[in-house]
């Protein structure tokens, strides 16, 4: 039972099982989903986004632990639950429109294929951990840019 919860949760829901891209559907996934919810007339608070950042991360790490563990590798392809994570960081106190998904989206997935200085180093941490701290990081670097972004569209847009 502990094995199967670990890799439902650790795959987003099984959506690291699908072949081709596992890391770029879990970010479109969690795009998906933040637009969802913002466009249920859920306003999407600080605090709260932050929290959810956070619980996932803690079930995160423990169930990535797990299900690397279970299948031998360092960090299984079939894990995406850190993309899921690391692509709503990059929406962390950014205004929700179609733009800013889609460039938020772009971006993150960019950095975390790419993994600049120190994106990479994080992996090896370890376990859960490892897991997830390298997308954590990308979802900064992809927030920071777009921040960034619309600070220089604002200034120029007098």
């Amino acid at each position: 039972m502990k094995r199967r919860l670990a890799l439902f949760l650790a795959s987003g829901c099984y959506l690291g099982l699908i072949p081709g891209a596992p890391g770029t559907y879990a970010a479109v996934a969690a795009t998906f989903a933040y637009y969802l919810t913002y466009r249920a007339g859920h306003k999407i608070l600080p605090e709260l986004h932050l929290s959810v950042i956070g619980l996932i991360t803690v079930i995160g790490v423990l169930a990535s632990s797990e299900v690397a563990r279970a299948s031998g590798k360092e960090d299984p392809q079939i894990v995406v639950i850190d993309e899921i994570a690391g692509q709503l960081l990059t929406f962390l106190f950014l205004p929700v429109n179609l733009l800013n998904l889609l460039l938020g989206t772009l971006l993150f997935r960019v950095f975390d294929i790419w993994k600049p200085y120190p994106v990479r180093k994080l992996e090896l941490l370890g376990n859960g951990v490892g897991i997830m701290a390298d997308d954590l990081l990308a979802g900064v670097y992809a927030n920071l840019v777009l921040q960034v972004i619309l600070l220089v569209s604002s200034r120029l847009s007098w």
